[in-house]
């Protein structure tokens, strides 16, 4: 086997090798080895910002994120929010095979104010949107 040969047979080993990691940037000459890029995952959403409402006077979340309000008896829980284009309240309680708890999601930047209530007594709290 020459040289040439070895090299291009190298070359191909390592395409194949490093395509299962990342895309392939390759400058197109048989003599010259490819680079791996990374790919970089962004998340669709941020995580939720979780939130006691028995404490919790204001609340600050950016639009791609949520509000959870974790409470004892999900199910039992009411919320409204004063500007529904801010925000949408999501009630919580069993859903499929677990339980969830309520929410707030973001629609759009601005502030406004959210009651919550157990049914016996109501929280209002201060919502941010950024």
């Amino acid at each position: 086997m020459n040289l040439t040969a070895i090299r291009s047979a190298f070359a191909l080993a390592l395409t194949l090798s490093l395509s299962f990691n990342g895309a392939i940037v390759a400058n197109g000459s048989e003599s010259e080895t490819a680079t791996a890029q990374p790919k970089m995952a962004m998340p669709a959403a941020l995580p939720p910002k979780m939130v006691n409402p028995l404490k919790a006077k204001t609340i600050t979340i950016k639009r791609k994120s949520a509000a959870v309000f974790t409470v004892k008896d999900p199910e039992i829980w009411k919320g409204k929010v004063v500007d529904p284009k801010i925000a949408k309240f999501v009630a919580g309680g069993p859903l499929s095979a677990y339980e969830t708890y309520p929410s707030i999601t973001p629609l759009k930047k601005g502030k406004t104010t959210i009651s919550l209530t157990d049914g016996k007594k109501t929280y209002f709290l201060k919502l941010t949107v950024l």
